[in-house]
């Protein structure tokens, strides 16, 4: 295997799994990590001899466990044609990714490729010296042998992950090369899949707890969740591993349990970021404990969020929440607000709006979803949480919006202007009565702050 996006995430969760499998006897499947744009990953693993540690963490409960399923690590602007030649290698029977939303370069509000980005300019330009993780699978495909099967497995949280990459890929390479973007349409297998573990980046004191763990200095060590979920559509072009065997669920349809994670766990984690970074709150597990900020988050996942969504077979959607609130309730995970709070443009047009959307269409709004997303749009024009302090944005896709609000002389004017951002919220028309709520709550924001709001 190749994967493509060497952060924590990955390593937290794929390689665990494939761990799984080679302590079980099976060691087909190594994984050969590729970095697109940090060299530090690659260059930390490799003078580890590729092994890390990955500790389990719930208050007091601590696992730890050293995974030597990465094979090698490499960063792509630094060793591109090992990059290329490994996908192109037929031995090499799947490429996953894991590389954020905003690494496959769509637009949030089309999910169609966006021509403008920086990357696929370029990469359309210079085919053979890719930077995007779509100019490096095309790269590597095209020097791929013809019958030589080949799986893209996309593990970001994109409903209809698999499904969106093809659509992308095939876009982009239509520009470039047809019959590549036929291979691509038609003999690549892209599954869909939903992967779900909490694991907060790494800092210097998560670093230092983890490595007196293992009795040895670990720079690449991980502190995680001990939930873990894997759920994969079972359409691969050739050879898989037996992840089956290791705890991975196979099944014809990830639709569901795509939907439940995405709108439950990512769209309840959005709220408490953006909530918790105006509230001051420094970690999830802060905004959970709070007395007034804990309910409203209770209230959206419980009364909105879970009335938007349809279960798998075998699942009791009251026993998944419980078991979500749990999760967000770890504080020995230290997980940040700020950090999930990142690249919004790219998070709620998947989390948020399909929900508001389809709440407006059946005549039942969600009313503490809709605060939330009054709540998102205080925090892109403030920058600022109740306390005076400066926030940080750290969204790319924000510049616009940002200076659509800060361009707003009222209320009404800032609701319209972001309404009207149509690489957001799309060219739909929104119903004047979601509007005006909208409105009314970015008032309560601006005249009374947050807790007000969040109380009304």
């Amino acid at each position: 295997m190749v994967h493509i996006g060497l952060g924590a995430f990955h390593r937290a969760h794929q390689a665990v799994y494939n761990e799984k499998l080679i302590t079980a006897g099976d060691r087909r499947w190594g994984i050969l990590g590729v970095s697109l744009r940090d060299p530090v990953p690659a260059a930390i693993l490799a003078a580890q001899d590729h092994l890390f540690s990955v500790t389990q963490r719930h208050g007091e409960m601590a696992k730890t466990q050293v995974i030597g399923s990465l094979y090698g690590a490499l960063h792509s602007p630094s060793a591109l044609e090992q990059v290329l030649q490994a996908i192109a290698n037929p031995q090499v029977h799947i490429v996953s990714t894991t590389v954020t939303e905003k690494g496959y370069c769509q637009s949030p509000a089309t999910t169609d490729l966006d021509f403008n980005d920086p990357g696929i300019i370029h990469d359309l330009a210079f085919p053979d010296a890719p930077v995007t993780v779509l100019g490096v699978l095309s790269a590597g495909i095209r020097k791929r042998p013809a019958n030589a099967p080949l799986t893209l497995l996309c593990c970001d949280n994109m409903a209809g992950n698999g499904d969106k990459l093809r659509k992308l890929l095939v876009q982009f390479a239509k520009q470039t090369d047809t019959d590549l973007a036929n291979r691509i349409e038609h003999d690549i297998g892209i599954p869909n899949s939903m992967v779900d573990r909490i694991v907060p980046a790494a800092t210097p004191e998560s670093l230092q707890w983890a490595s007196s763990l293992v009795g040895l200095r670990d720079e690449a060590a991980i502190v995680c969740e001990p939930f873990t979920q894997w759920v994969i559509e079972d359409r691969f072009a050739g050879t898989r591993p037996a992840w089956e065997d290791v705890g991975v669920v196979l099944t014809s349809d990830v639709r569901p349990y795509q939907e439940m994670k995405l709108r439950l766990l990512n769209g309840t984690h959005s709220a408490i970021a953006y909530a918790g970074q105006l509230c001051g709150l420094e970690t999830v597990a802060d905004v959970m404990k709070d007395p007034e900020v804990g309910v409203f988050v209770r209230q959206l996942m419980r009364n909105d969020l879970r009335t938007s969504v349809t279960c798998p077979p075998g699942y009791d959607i009251d026993s998944y929440c419980d078991d979500l609130l749990d999760r967000f309730t770890n504080r020995s995970l230290g997980h940040r607000t700020e950090q999930i709070a990142m690249d919004g443009t790219q998070k709620v047009p998947v989390r948020w709006l399909p929900a508001i959307r389809e709440s407006l269409q059946s005549g039942k709004p969600l009313s503490a979803l809709e605060r939330s997303l009054a709540i998102w749009l205080f925090y892109l024009d403030r920058q600022r949480n109740d306390g005076g302090h400066a926030l940080r944005i750290n969204d790319v896709g924000a510049t616009d919006l940002v200076a659509r609000l800060h361009s707003a002389t009222t209320t009404r004017d800032l609701v319209h202007a972001a309404l009207g951002y149509t690489k957001v919220f799309g060219h739909a028309e929104w119903p004047s009565s979601f509007v005006e709520r909208l409105i009314g709550h970015f008032n309560i924001l601006r005249e009374k702050g947050i807790y007000a709001l969040i109380n009304a």
